[in-house]
């Protein structure tokens, strides 16, 4: 039987004033990477419905392959219609995996940590990347942090102080390199905007945009395809 792949997204299309929402290719890349696998995959986000898409992630130098092929197939129509995260429950899938974008900042960190916890304690594949590992940051398993003693990465914090600049926040960011390793996780840093993915068993975690099907292919590999 096919593996079953949810990917995770947020559901807030707003952050610090600007236009926001789920970043495309930390969606798209994953998707490909897991239907190529021969995975069924679910879309779902924090409330369900339509999913926020950061119109930044489609601009000029950010928009993917993975981007147009998913629009020229009219496999975005699956972002009209995603499952709220509350319907979820780890016996209905074998990995779930947590898309960036800086929407998740807003509704991760508090909307994934129950299912991500619960996924997490009935050993299936937990994956994120960029800023989707801001889901993990409360995530626990038998009362400790799921990242404690665990090689993690995400978005760095160079990489952070890069898009305030490009984006004009007006406030820094979450840190998520800082939280991650307050929670106890061994941070490993790449080259700044280029891939780096890491496995600490079932546990797989993505730098940036660029690492999202690098992620993906590890979680294939904890799944065994």
């Amino acid at each position: 039987m096919s593996k079953k792949v949810v990917i995770l997204t947020t559901s807030a299309d707003t952050f610090q004033g600007h236009a926001s929402g789920a970043w495309m290719e930390e969606v798209t890349g994953p998707y490909y990477t897991f239907t190529g696998k021969g995975c069924e995959v679910t879309i779902a986000s924090i409330k369900g419905g339509k999913v926020p898409i950061d119109a930044f992630s489609l601009g000029e130098g950010f928009k993917t392959e993975n981007d147009t092929k998913f629009e020229t197939t009219g496999d975005i129509k699956i972002l009209e219609s995603s499952v709220a995260v509350s319907a979820l429950s780890p016996d209905g899938f074998d990995c779930i995996f947590l898309a960036g974008g800086h929407g998740t900042v807003v509704d991760f960190p508090d909307g994934a940590a129950d299912i991500v916890s619960k996924a997490a304690a009935a050993n299936k594949v937990v994956g994120a990347v960029c800023h989707g590992p801001t889901g993990l940051l409360k995530a626990t398993v038998d009362g400790k942090p799921l990242v404690a003693g665990k090689k993690v990465c995400g978005f760095s914090n160079e990489e952070e102080a890069a898009v305030i600049g490009m984006r004009n926040f007006e406030e820094k960011i979450l840190s998520l390199e800082d939280e991650l390793q307050a929670a106890g996780g061994e941070y490993m840093p790449g080259a700044m905007f280029a891939p780096n993915a890491v496995r600490d068993g079932n546990l797989i975690t993505g730098q940036n945009p660029g690492s999202s099907v690098k992620a993906a292919e590890l979680c294939c590999e904890a799944l065994g395809l």
